[in-house]
């Protein structure tokens, strides 16, 4: 169901209408039922893949880009993506099993600057001309909708883009940055115009930032750039004057949020968004930089303005990169944000337990719910469950799951069931562009004899998906929207089980977390250690759904895995839902007969697996 939108963006917050328009879309009962996919609008499709070969895993060679230099600076620059491109991917994204697409800023920047990943907004009230139109994005959500899916923009509250400069208070010249200090904030020299110069008055709509309330000095710390980027042992983390939320980050402007008048108009500025697109929650910016007073106004500020037009469950996801302050954010009342990316600790142990690098307990110990954490976890609701992302703030260094993985027989495999174990556990699931065609992006492409410096090194897991000069892999030319991809497959098989509306999927969405026992070589049964089978359940009354992965890379593996004796008596039958060795035609249309025996094993009830490298079965009544 279309809906037309004004074309032009109003100037200033006294003309933005916050009436709907068209159908207001109702929000998910529950967003433990959604599968997320992320994705960078400049990154993901332009929509003409037709027009260019796919890529050949088995030739790669043939595609790699004519040159070194000009692809690694292709990775700094707008690269062509579209929201149209988006729109043209649903199918694609949909057979995933995507419910629900995460799409990272696509407001507008500034012309004269390469702030491609859309965190640098130059005006507010519109889209950046690069990715498209407003209508494009109505019509996205729209397209969205009518396949039953949801879409989730990136907000950003704490800063805007570099839209204006500091006066150097010894020679009075114009500086794009400043050191941070306290106090005095630093006078404003004048407004960014389109070709990059200081001018003392926004001339055109390009100039300076939008809409015209955003043009008052006061409305900015002005504090210089942030220096340290955690509390000194003497601050209180959570106070709203320490230094890292206060101070710009890097070249871009900090709001003072703590003017209510301030937070008020940045609230404002997405309620019109929500009015006009429909959108169906936010994933909200560099929350840690926003004090929990700032960050619970423009929280009940939205919540209110969906619930009055009848989202009655926007979702606001925060990105918090310090779990010690995740309390402070979050709350079941409704007041704060609804959830937090789990990008802290839990990306790095679920990688290393998955590549057999760890012991499994490291990783499940985070949803131990004796601990206030790991029933937040349990519960599901309240976290979104990350592997890789634009950022890979966690990790020791920049880069996807599937690095380096090129000397092993299941390289395909094992990727899938990194998000296999994501999606199979508590929480909201998040797959991030390309991870289903086990993109390998990391900062290793950096090539110091072309380039010297350490610099804008996130580029390398941003690739472009469609053919864009930045192509994975060292490529260009070449789009990677393949379905028949061994790791698209069997996310997409697992994906279907979760995604059923049947007692199966619900348990999967819903149920209770089990780290299972299991026995190797007739051993008392234990938590495995690294490299060897791990098993998980969840639970939902009577109906128990079991997960076995195989953490070793080069070696087959077996064990006898724990099972619910009340629920699965020695005898009894347990049906194959996925096995990851299985062809691609029954990944497809899974076989319906394929059962394992039961047994009583050392006085449990137990089932006998047996997994090549980096396998997984996935089993239940």
């Amino acid at each position: 169901m279309a809906t037309t939108i004004e074309s032009h963006a109003p100037g200033s917050l006294a003309k933005a209408d916050l009436h709907p328009r068209g159908r207001v879309y109702p929000s998910p009962v529950n967003w433990n039922d959604q599968i997320l996919y992320q994705l960078l609008p400049d990154r993901f499709s332009d929509g003409r893949e037709m027009q260019r070969p796919m890529f050949d895993r088995h030739q790669p060679e043939q595609h790699q880009a004519s040159s070194r230099g000009s692809w690694m600076t292709a990775g700094t620059r707008f690269n062509g993506g579209t929201i149209k491109g988006i729109e043209s991917k649903l199918d694609y994204l949909q057979n995933l099993g995507v419910t629900t697409i995460w799409i990272n800023p696509p407001w507008k920047q500034r012309i004269d600057l390469q702030t491609y990943h859309g965190y640098g907004i130059q005006d507010f009230l519109d889209i950046d001309p690069r990715f498209g139109t407003r209508q494009d994005l109505r019509d996205l959500v729209d397209a969205a909708h009518d396949r039953g899916m949801y879409v989730i923009l990136d907000v950003i509250y704490n800063h805007s883009g570099s839209n204006w400069f500091y006066r150097d208070e010894l020679d009075g010249s114009p500086r794009a940055t400043m050191p941070y200090r306290f106090s005095p904030p630093y006078p404003l020299h004048g407004w960014r115009s389109t070709q990059g110069d200081s001018i003392p008055t926004p001339v055109t709509r390009d100039d300076g930032v939008f809409p015209i309330e955003f043009q008052n000095p006061e409305w900015y710390n002005r504090a210089g750039m942030i220096l340290d980027w955690e509390a000194k042992g003497w601050e209180d983390p959570m106070n709203p004057m320490v230094q890292f939320r206060r101070g710009d980050f890097f070249e871009l402007r900090d709001f003072d949020l703590e003017k209510a008048e301030v937070i008020a108009a940045l609230a404002q500025v997405f309620e019109y968004w929500i009015a006009l697109t429909d959108c169906d929650g936010f994933r909200v910016d560099a929350v840690k930089h926003v004090s929990p007073a700032a960050s619970r106004q423009f929280c009940d500020a939205i919540h209110g303005y969906a619930q009055s037009i009848g989202k009655d469950n926007f979702l606001l996801v925060g990105e918090l990169t310090d779990d010690s302050m995740v309390r402070g954010y979050l709350d079941i009342f409704g007041r704060k944000l609804d959830a937090v990316l789990d990008i802290v600790i839990a990306p790095n142990r679920l990688t290393s337990v998955v590549k057999g690098l760890a012991n499994p307990w490291e990783f499940f110990c985070l949803y131990d719910d004796t601990t206030l954490a790991g029933g937040q976890r349990q519960l599901g609701t309240y976290h979104v469950t990350v592997i890789d992302d634009h950022d890979m703030s966690s990790r020791p260094q920049k880069e996807r799951f599937a690095t380096h993985s090129e000397g092993l027989p299941q390289r395909y495999e094992q990727a899938a069931h990194a998000i296999g174990l994501a999606l199979t556990m508590p929480g909201i699931p998040s797959i991030y562009y390309g991870a289903e065609q086990a993109f390998d992006g990391n900062q290793t492409y950096h090539d110091y004899r072309v380039e010297p410096k350490h610099e804008f090194i996130d580029r390398y897991i941003r690739e472009c998906m469609f053919g864009g000069k930045f192509g994975a892999f060292g490529t260009e030319g070449c789009h990677f929207f393949n379905p028949t991809h061994p790791t698209y497959l069997r996310v997409a098989a697992i994906a279907r089980i979760r995604n059923r509306q049947d007692c199966i999927g619900k348990t999967l969405r819903r149920g209770h977390h089990y780290l299972r026992e299991t026995s190797i070589m007739d051993r008392p049964f234990a938590v495995p250690g690294a490299g060897e089978v791990v098993a998980w359940s969840q639970v939902l009354y009577i109906h128990e759904v079991m997960m076995a992965l195989n953490t070793h890379g080069l070696e087959q593996r077996g064990a006898m895995v724990t099972v619910d004796r009340s629920l699965h008596p020695p005898g009894s039958t347990m049906t194959v839902l996925y096995r990851s060795d299985w062809s691609d035609d029954q990944l497809r249309q899974p076989p319906e007969s394929e059962t394992v025996l039961v047994e009583d094993y050392q006085g449990r009830s137990a089932v006998r697996v047996t997994l090549p490298p980096s396998g997984m079965v996935i089993l239940s009544r």
